[in-house]
């Protein structure tokens, strides 16, 4: 695999940034994966925990990832798979991973990180908010310069807003002097009470291609259901998704175009450490982003957005 390294000049200053908001902020603390999820697996992360009277959540520096969040009387809306594997440069299976600046395998090497490096490398939180209404507001930023994995200069910024529910917008901007496309996808894991009563709706009659037959394309009938394994990339979603199980989940967007629906089934399961014999009957993956033919495609100097909102037992 094609690994790269960035320059660590500034982390100095990003690590002082970082005290700063935390002595600020009386709803941030500073704690580890160790700390934080008993029995974790791997060397150990730095996270930031928020607390406030309508939500806790934990997010990883590595990726600007929220891994777990819970609103006040409500029921936790991620899954983190306890085999994670919490080591730095290690991608981590769960929550809300950004695959940045591009989605699944390379579309040219193989050999280069699936679901591109931005998931891989730490992000910097910029500042921290509590608003009006009482929602945290967190923004983090990345900054790549070109490099062996990706020829471009790029920055991506990721507005973190908890409270009763969760939005998270990306921002994408090319600080290159050349065009360059960039596809992405914020990769949620969801849990679910039981694997074989789930059901993603919204979604029935729609054309998918089917990841599992090299991109067959098909119609799905009915909403989406987990009897066996399931790797379907829905293009030109525009409508909003809910998730029929335990905790029942709504998931609005502006600018995801792309619905990805993943579950590795019993067999897969067992082939992938950080998952596990069993653990894949625990959540589904119900991602939104532009991916395939709807990835951006960025002029020079050019900033393209998009969000999504994940609420519990919001009907749509």
């Amino acid at each position: 695999m094609v690994t790269y390294m960035p320059p660590e000049h500034s982390a100095s200053a990003q690590n002082n940034n970082l005290e700063q908001l935390l002595d600020r902020c009386s709803f941030l603390a500073l704690t580890t994966s160790t700390q934080a999820l008993l029995q974790s697996q791997g060397t150990g992360l730095p996270l930031i925990a928020v607390e406030t009277p309508s939500c806790k959540a934990l997010i990883a520096l590595q990726g600007a990832h929220l891994l777990s969040f819970c609103a006040e009387g409500g029921k936790p809306l991620l899954w983190i798979s306890p085999n994670c594997n919490f080591t730095p440069g290690v991608a981590l299976r769960g929550g809300v991973p950004v695959c940045l600046p591009w989605f699944g395998p390379h579309p040219l090497d193989a050999k280069k990180p699936k679901h591109g490096f931005a998931r891989n490398r730490d992000w910097q939180l910029c500042d921290a908010n509590l608003l009006i209404n009482g929602d945290v507001q967190l923004i983090f930023s990345f900054t790549s310069t070109s490099n062996p994995l990706f020829e471009f200069d790029f920055g991506a910024q990721l507005v973190m807003t908890l409270g009763p529910s969760i939005k998270l917008e990306l921002s994408v901007s090319n600080t290159d002097k050349t065009a360059f496309d960039c596809s992405w996808a914020l990769h949620s894991y969801h849990p679910v009470g039981s694997l074989n009563e789930a059901r993603v709706k919204g979604l029935a009659g729609r054309t998918y291609l089917d990841n599992l037959e090299t991109h067959a394309e098909k119609i799905q009938q009915d909403d989406v259901s987990f009897s066996s394994e399931v790797d379907r990339i829905f293009p030109a979603i525009d409508n909003a998704l809910e998730i029929l199980g335990a905790p029942q989940i709504a998931i609005t967007h502006h600018n995801c175009p792309s619905v990805v629906v993943w579950n590795p089934g019993p067999i897969n399961a067992t082939k992938i450490a950080d998952i596990g014999a069993g653990n894949e009957q625990a959540y589904i993956c119900v991602e939104r982003g532009a991916v395939l033919g709807e990835k951006w495609k960025l002029s020079a100097g050019e900033t393209q957005s998009a969000w999504i909102e994940i609420t519990e037992h919001k009907q749509i």
